[in-house]
């Protein structure tokens, strides 16, 4: 069933501190916005004692969780007014909850001197936050699996993810779209976690850290519904083509972290680096986009599961897909853009199925960049598959091949091409060309022989393939293909018409 509940949870605290601005805020109004803000998503926001005096709001025992439920506790929190219209809030240092049912246990968050700063602006409040360390440790335990029948043993997980330099804001800005707006920055973002699996005979531990966080999130919502009450693909829509909306950028610096893995069946013990990066996404009733890059990735595995130690690196990386959300007139976007770059193996793991040197140890490179034009319905999509009806079918208008490579063990394979689809059928027809080339098949097979990973029948066939298919090229090992596609379904190898 398709529901808002999971995406409504996220921005609930971020509500909270949401509210009409003032010009000179209070400390009463601050609270009594959270509190105000708490009853729109089915919260209740107490304290146990409340004591205002002279502009300072001390409030003890407060409380944020579902009617007759458990929820978040801080221990005290001083709202301060200042004579510049702004309220700073300073929250104690007894911060937690407390989790109950099949999962239980708690978690808990410190903080160096975390303070935030209440504010007026754009006709909305804005949040000022700054922290030295801001921490967030958890201890839990759930059911297991058990195999034989008898009660499953607990499994137990535990971890702290810290912040050092914290800093950044909250902004709430009323409008036709109610814009959310969250910045943080921080000199470093590291984590611990482990985990026991008594079931699974499985103990895992890991680290991480992360060097110069810096994110930006945006998010809209219509004015003229509300996350709670999306309950069905017509009300998302609805959200989409009223302005709901999320965009989201980061960057990050350099990162390193270990895992370490006990197990009688898949034992594991790497080390991992990656150089800086960076990505963005953004999810509206056009498009949804999500794109990454980073520098680099050094990955190490000890002995193990694997006899020898295995090295894995890759130069600069990059990843892009784009996709048309409500396209039904004009056709949207789509694109796929893949590229790995000097992915490369240690000898030592080479040796395991090639000793004796039989195949290049070139570096390994893939490439993919497609785009093309589709009409395209997400949220009717979802409702068919609901429903149990006929599927919505996205109609590709045009399909463009600007790079499709691979180069391994001394192959290279390139494509490009470019094709437009009639849909007046009910199926997408394609029309148009695509030219491969293939450089060092031969000499691979070859290899692949000599290191006893294929036969020379499945040598044989695979030769007999490329002879159908490919026609000798300009350079020794070279062979090229030219894909045409004509009216009427009629596809073209080579100028010779399939089946051939």
């Amino acid at each position: 069933m398709f529901r808002m509940r999971s995406f409504a949870a996220a921005p609930v605290i971020a509500t909270l501190l949401g509210g009409t601005a003032h010009a000179a805020l209070t400390a009463d109004q601050v609270w009594q916005s959270w509190k105000d803000a708490g009853a729109l998503v089915g919260l209740t926001v107490s304290a146990a004692t409340e004591n205002n005096s002279g502009g300072v709001l001390t409030l003890n025992g407060v409380t944020i969780a579902p009617e007759g439920m458990s929820g978040l506790t801080i221990s005290d929190i001083v709202l301060t007014e200042q004579s510049d219209g702004s309220v700073t809030i300073a929250p104690g240092a007894d911060i937690g909850m407390t989790m109950t049912g099949d999962t239980e246990g708690s978690v808990k968050v410190t903080h160096d001197g975390l303070t935030l700063t209440a504010r007026e602006a754009d006709g909305g409040l804005v949040y000022d936050y700054a922290a030295a360390r801001l921490d967030v440790a958890y201890d839990s335990t759930y059911p297991g699996m058990s195999f034989d029948g008898s009660e499953a043993p607990k499994v137990t997980a535990s971890g702290d993810f810290g912040f050092t330099n914290l800093a950044g804001t909250y902004s709430d800005t009323p409008g036709t779209n109610r814009t959310f707006g969250l910045a943080i920055k921080a000199d470093e973002l590291a984590y611990t976690t482990q985990s026991d699996d008594p079931g699974l005979e499985l103990k895992q531990t890991s680290t991480s850290t992360t060097q110069d966080i810096d994110m930006s999130l945006t998010f809209a919502l219509p004015t003229t519904i509300s996350l709670a009450a999306m309950q069905s693909p017509a009300d998302f829509g609805t959200a989409l083509n009223e302005g709901l909306s999320v965009s989201l950028a980061m960057t990050q610096g350099e990162s390193a972290g270990t895992m370490k893995q006990e197990s009688p069946y898949m034992p594991m013990d790497l080390t991992m680096k990656a150089g800086g990066g960076e990505g963005s996404a953004l999810f509206n009733k056009d498009t949804f986009s999500v794109k990454s890059s980073a520098s680099g990735l050094d990955i190490e595995s000890a002995p193990g599961a694997m006899p020898v130690p295995v090295k894995v690196v890759s130069g600069p990386m990059e990843f892009a897909m784009t996709s048309p959300v409500i396209a039904n007139e004009t056709a949207g976007d789509y694109g796929l853009v893949l590229k790995l770059s000097q992915f490369s193996l240690n000898e030592e793991a080479w040796a395991l199925f090639d000793p004796n040197g039989a195949l290049k140890r070139d570096a390994a490179d893939i490439a993919i960049d497609i785009s093309g034009k589709a009409k395209m319905d997400v949220p009717a999509m979802i409702a068919a598959d609901e429903a149990g009806g006929p599927p919505v079918v996205p109609q590709p208008e045009s399909l463009n091949i600007t790079e499709l490579g691979l180069k391994v063990a001394g192959a290279a394979l390139a494509a490009t091409g470019a094709f437009t689809f009639d849909n007046s059928m009910g199926m997408p027809m394609p029309l148009g060309e695509a030219n491969v080339s293939v450089t060092g098949a031969n000499a691979l097979i070859d290899g692949l022989i000599a290191t006893g990973l294929i036969t020379e029948e499945d040598a044989m066939g695979a030769r007999m393939m490329m002879g159908m298919f490919m026609v000798p090229g300009a350079n020794p090992d070279e062979m090229t293909s030219k894909i045409e596609a004509k009216e009427g379904m009629q596809i073209l190898v080579n100028g010779q018409p399939l089946p051939m």
